[in-house]
């Protein structure tokens, strides 16, 4: 899976399942795209979206989500520009890859 086509697809998902569940904000943490840092929502992780979602998309949102977040980070979105990010231990926001 090509990077710039999971972030167009995570960002599909986030959308269309209105993700993140919980609307809680890390303030602080700063978005690279917009620069809003009163936006930022953690995604949740796959295992605890099985309810919500029908299996192909849950499919593709843990192929993705496992791209991308490493064990000491997370997924996450600025719900202002409704992109897709990395956290950095929940303190700082990076772009989900840098290019290909």
């Amino acid at each position: 899976m090509k990077n710039y086509g999971a972030v167009d697809q995570l960002q599909f998902l986030i959308i269309k399942h209105d993700l993140p569940e919980t609307d809680l904000a890390l303030f602080n943490v700063k978005c690279p795209y917009c620069g809003k840092s009163d936006r930022i929502r953690r995604l949740e992780p796959p295992d605890s979206l099985n309810f919500r979602f029908n299996p192909q998309d849950l499919t593709e949102y843990t192929k993705i989500w496992y791209n991308f977040a490493r064990p000491d980070e997370s997924l996450g979105v600025c719900k202002f520009c409704d992109t897709p990010l990395k956290l950095i231990n929940n303190s700082s926001a990076e772009t989900l890859f840098q290019g290909e």
